[in-house]
Order: C-alpha cells, then structure tokens, then sequence
C-alpha cells in the first residue's frame, strides 16, 4: 500500500512522533523511508538608539543547524529500526521541499507533524502541513 514514505523533519517533538509513526507503517509495509528537512533559522534583531539591525544567520550556521536536525532524525529512525533510503537537507521553504521530494519519488505518503499553532498564529505563519496536505499528490498524515 505504501512503498515510498516521505516524513518531514524539524527537530520539533512533533516531529519526532510523526517520524516514530512513519518508522512504524514503514516497518508494516517495507516502505523505502525519505527524510526532508529545510532550515528556518530566525533573524536577531538589535535596537540600537532609535535604529534596528538585523543580525542573518550565515550560511555556515543554517548548514550545521539543519545537519544537526537531520542527525538527529535519523538517529532516532534507526532506533526504531529504520534506515532512511534518503536525507534532503534542502533549503527552500519547507513546504515545496516536502512537495518536490514528493514528486521526484512518486511517493504514496507524505508524514508531517502539527505544531497546533491555532487561530491568528497559524493565518500570519502559515502551515506547512497544511499547504503540503492541500498541494501532495499523495496520501497525507498529520501526527499530533
């Protein structure tokens, strides 16, 4: 039923409990599981008088900060007795990274976690599982 497994990764505990629930279907159905993970480091921001600067992570900081989610991801996979067929460590926004990775693998489900961000939050941030359940060409699971 499901042979190609893409599960979203961003270090959250949501995340987490959505990687843990793809490792079990994986395990059930001997699915190939794919990981993906794009960055989204926060800009500091610095008052100085009556000026503001932005402070943007490097490029350097971005790379390791999603090296060290990946790891993780994958750490955790193993323990529950997956190993990732592939890690995507890219960086566009997280969504079209999911979607595209989707594509490239003909993917039958697309895992994702829910941060429960509720109300006006979630209409000024957006939704990446919600815009990746909207546009998937694919089975979708969002895990609490």
């Amino acid at each position: 039923m499901f042979s190609t497994i893409i599960v979203a990764v961003d270090g959250s505990d949501q995340s987490d409990h959505a990687l843990a629930t793809a490792c079990d279907i994986t395990q059930k159905y001997k699915s190939d599981l794919h990981l993906v993970h794009s960055p989204q480091l926060d800009t500091v921001a610095l008052a100085v008088g009556s000026g503001a600067f932005a402070i943007e992570p490097s490029q350097e900081q971005v790379s390791e900060a999603g090296k060290q989610v990946m790891d993780k991801a994958v750490k955790l996979a193993k323990r529950q007795g997956c190993t990732p067929k592939n890690t995507i460590i890219g960086k566009a926004d997280p969504a079209i990274e999911i979607l595209t990775l989707a594509e490239k693998t003909d993917a039958d489900l697309i895992v994702t976690g829910r941060r429960g961000l509720g109300g006006i939050t979630s209409v000024l941030l957006g939704s990446v599982s919600h815009t990746v359940s909207k546009e998937a060409p694919c089975a979708c699971l969002t895990v609490k």
